[in-house]
């Protein structure tokens, strides 16, 4: 079975509020009352200067997308996991429970 992925990143409030207050197309009331962001996200070809390997896009609806243009609020990368050696695997084997 293949391993879960866990992502680390940020995005920025400032944008997404002023997209928000703005009417972006992206933002939709759900009946429940809460607000709802539709986005674009995707894997860059290559690791930026911080070492995101991963961005964020708001996604305009088809109708609105040319006029929206392209708003980019955050990025993320994996968290690298650390592989546990062997000498601490042996030094908890060793511990009596």
């Amino acid at each position: 079975m293949k391993k879960s992925k866990m992502y680390t990143g940020s995005i920025c409030l400032n944008t997404l509020i002023d997209e928000l207050k703005k009417g972006h197309s992206s933002f939709s009331k759900s009946k429940n009352g809460k607000t709802y962001v539709n986005v674009l996200l995707w894997e860059n070809e290559e690791k930026d200067q911080y070492g995101n390997t991963h961005s964020l896009q708001l996604n305009s609806v088809k109708e609105k997308k040319d006029q929206e243009g392209k708003i980019y609020f955050g990025n993320c990368k994996p968290i690298e996991s650390k592989q546990v050696g062997s000498d601490i695997i042996d030094s908890i084997d060793s511990i009596n429970f």
